[in-house]
């Protein structure tokens, strides 16, 4: 190869005969492909199988319930001070297992929950996967289920700080 040709590479002035059959082939209507090819003699690759919409998914795997009151998971702690139910979400038709997310309300502090939890899920039996005290969550699985725990300050009155349960059973 010449160096006025490198050059030209280097600064993607020169393209390959294949990246412009097939940058033609994306952008000229197919008349004017077959056009193209007869003139040409050569075949362009069909690019069309690579424009093919993706497979629809059931419309309502992702569409949740709305929780009117919290669902007793036999398996996770149930916190021992006063905790408020606030409002909570369930997604049945999830095809790697149904999931469940429910707000609760309590008067405690942030860092007191969330030792709370640490200390209950390991009685539990629940591995602890990750901890952030900064961002105060906990991760844990047992088994195929894993649950995570977000806590944050309340901005509604009457509590204190808010805990947000994330449940999902493994298939």
């Amino acid at each position: 190869m010449s160096l006025r040709i490198r050059e030209l590479v280097k600064q993607g002035l020169v393209v390959s005969l294949f990246a412009q059959s097939a940058l033609l082939s994306y952008c000229l209507p197919i008349e004017a492909q077959q056009q193209q090819q007869q003139q040409k003699g050569f075949q362009l690759p069909n690019m069309n199988r690579y424009r093919q919409t993706p497979q629809t998914r059931d419309a309502n795997e992702y569409r949740s319930d709305r929780l009117t009151v919290p669902i007793e998971l036999t398996d996770i702690p149930q916190y021992t001070g006063r905790a408020v139910f606030v409002t909570g979400l369930k997604y049945p038709r999830d095809r790697s297992g149904m999931r469940v997310g429910m707000t609760f309300g309590v008067q405690e502090g942030e860092s007191e929950v969330l030792e709370w939890y640490k200390s209950a899920l390991k009685t539990y039996k629940w591995s602890l996967l990750s901890e952030d005290v900064v961002d105060k969550s906990i991760s844990a699985a047992k088994g195929k289920n894993s649950f995570t725990l977000r806590i944050s300050p309340s901005k509604q009155p009457g509590f204190r700080t808010l805990m947000v349960q994330s449940y999902k059973f493994g298939i």
